[in-house]
């Protein structure tokens, strides 16, 4: 099985983008090359904020803050992956 990481899909990742994605997600449909740039554009967004999010001084509410930019970014990918 080849290593994600090194841009090569392995067995959890379909070649196919009308893979039918289940709600547990056994296997992940491939994602346009559209979708990647938009994947790509959240994910910096969110890294931007959280740059400025540790400019606060440490605390409950900044710990909620990221956990709530984390839970943001986790649902937006999820709808834009399913």
């Amino acid at each position: 099985m080849a290593n994600v990481y090194e841009g090569q899909p392995d067995a959890r990742q379909s070649d196919d983008v009308n893979e039918v994605v289940s709600r547990f997600r056994p296997k992940y449909r491939a994602l346009t090359d559209d979708e990647k740039s938009l994947h790509d554009q959240i994910k910096a967004k969110a890294s931007e904020l959280e740059e400025l999010f540790e400019k606060v001084k440490a605390g409950r509410y900044r710990s909620l803050g990221f956990t709530a930019l984390e839970e943001s970014v986790m649902w937006t990918v999820k709808e834009l992956t399913s």
